[in-house]
């Protein structure tokens, strides 16, 4: 078959794959909501955002562990405090009014507003933000927020519109955590949180079908307004169309089957930029892909082969190679350079084959070292396991590459927790302080890496609650020092990128997670 022909059979695959609708597998449990009422709308409003990504492994807020999973969350529900483009609380775009915290700096009121209802019409209250905060911290539920939110000793509801966190140490950080993309405000009355999506957010589900898309509707009963007080959002539904290749979702951006797509491959980003039909937006953030070794057994339980990978790793030929140079080499941290005074800026580590070799030698592997390194098969993943490999096989390691999809990844049997080596992709957090509680302490949630370091976890305790900011940024050095001595990773964070179509307006690019856009302002110019 000639190329032109096989190009032409791969465009009619894919418009059969967007615009074929699957029978579904799974009929959500749709909320019954109240006919639109009649009220001025912007001369904004208007159309559906079309996007594609990968299926989604859970939908149940307490348990998303995928970037796709968070960018469908985000579209359904509200967040008690929004973080906005800079990492900040914004009041404006909070369930929460207003806030303010005690002179001990261990009790947080939050007032708030008035009127918001839930997709079927119930209106939300302090319960509900106590039920869903209680829900994320409770050890029985298990969700991946238990550790983050232990702090909490007693959540208080005065009255409806009145909630009252009552800390056992102070957190210079507590608005932020309460951001955190798990922290969706759910019904109280729910009583199936993996079918019944009844939120308070912009969209509805109004459709959902696992193995082919999701499809949202407008909430015409939505709290926000704009400027001008006219309601949003200003689009009349969203629809994600999953697609399980990388390749597939760009040639669907760029033939006009989908407007807006998250996390652009870094390949595809000169093809993109010449489009005339495609906007691309960027922002540098703390993305990362993490190159972990398990560290509770060998061969990366010996902190000599660790060190030894490290040695042997060249990582800006990784970020060119792999990244298209949208990034830079981490400092085999998980803090990087977004995070300001908190950054502990030092040269980037030089590559050092012979340092490697001998590193590799003292631990016992003096005639070489075969490892397995499991990873996804969405890009730039497979092309950073592929330099990866090249980069060790001069050291004498021999890796063996096992590609998986996302969804078998992050899976019901959590294989990025499991195998030895592993390439996890980690979002952008809006302060260092969750990557060591959920990830690095000895007991967190997702440690993926089952590293253990007594001395570290004493360093992330005093800096979760040090309010003094010259000593907290002290603490966060010490503890990068540390993970750059005998740490298990390999860091290397890329750029959010962000495709659209040129018709697509209102976007604001953001240092936080690539799926935090706010959708609601966003929409079609004529």
């Amino acid at each position: 078959m000639s190329k032109k022909w096989f190009l032409l059979a791969a465009v009619i695959l894919l418009a059969g794959l967007v615009f074929i609708s699957c029978a579904p597998d799974e009929e959500a449990e749709v909320p019954v909501v109240d006919e639109e009422p009649e009220m001025a709308l912007s001369e904004k409003h208007g159309g559906t955002l079309r996007s594609a990504y990968y299926a989604p492994t859970n939908l149940d807020p307490a348990f998303l562990s995928t970037v796709a999973d968070d960018q469908i969350g985000r579209q359904w529900s509200d967040f008690l405090v929004f973080i906005d483009e800079e990492n900040q609380p914004d009041e404006s775009r909070s369930v929460a009014a207003s806030w303010e915290v005690d002179e001990s700096g261990t009790a947080w009121t939050f007032n708030l507003r008035q009127g918001i209802l839930f997709h079927d019409g119930k209106e939300m209250t302090s319960r509900d933000v106590k039920f869903t905060f209680d829900r994320l911290r409770d050890p029985d539920i298990g969700a991946a927020t238990v550790g983050l939110y232990s702090n909490i000793v007693d959540i208080t509801t005065p009255d409806d519109y009145t909630v009252v966190f009552q800390l056992e140490d102070p957190n210079p950080d507590f608005l932020k955590d309460l951001g955190d993309y798990h922290a969706l405000i759910m019904d109280a009355d729910n009583e199936d949180f993996s079918t019944n999506f009844n939120g308070t957010g912009p969209f509805i589900i109004e459709r959902y079908e696992p193995e082919d898309r999701i499809v949202f509707t407008r909430n015409p009963n939505y709290w926000m307004v704009d400027d001008d007080g006219l309601p949003l959002p200003y689009l009349d539904g969203m629809e994600i169309i999953f697609l399980g290749e990388s390749s597939a979702q760009i040639e669907a951006l760029r033939g006009g089957q989908i407007d807006y797509l998250i996390y652009l491959p870094t390949e595809f980003i000169p093809t993109l930029e010449e489009d005339p039909n495609i906007t691309v937006y960027q922002t540098p953030s703390n993305t990362a892909y993490v190159l972990r070794m398990r560290s509770d057994r060998d061969p990366a339980g010996d902190v000599l082969v660790r060190q030894a990978l490290k040695a042997g790793t060249n990582r800006g030929d990784i970020i060119e190679g792999a990244l298209g140079g949208y990034g830079f080499p981490g400092r085999d941290t998980p803090i990087g350079p977004a995070y300001d005074q908190f950054y502990l800026e030092v040269p980037e580590p030089e590559r050092d084959v012979e340092k490697a070799k001998e590193l590799l030698a003292e631990a016992g592997y003096a005639d070489g070292l075969e490892i397995t390194i499991h990873t996804q098969e969405s890009s730039p993943v497979p092309s950073i396991a592929t330099i990866w490999k090249e980069q060790m096989a001069e050291i004498g390691v021999e890796v063996d590459i096992q590609l998986v999809p996302s969804d078998v990844y992050y899976g019901a049997d959590d294989m990025w927790l499991e195998v030895d080596f592993g390439i996890t992709d980690w979002g952008s957090r809006p302060y260092p302080q969750p990557y060591l509680d959920l990830a690095y302490v000895c007991d967190a949630q997702w440690n993926e890496s089952h590293w253990c370091d007594p001395e570290l976890d004493e360093l992330a305790a005093a800096a979760a609650k040090e309010m003094d900011p010259d000593e907290r940024v002290r603490l966060y050095h010490e503890i990068q020092e540390i993970f750059m001595e005998r740490g298990p990773i390999i860091v290397f964070f890329v750029n959010n990128l962000w495709g659209a179509n040129e018709n697509l307006q209102g976007l604001e690019p953001t240092m936080g997670l690539g799926t935090a856009l706010d959708l609601r302002t966003v929409y079609f110019a004529d």
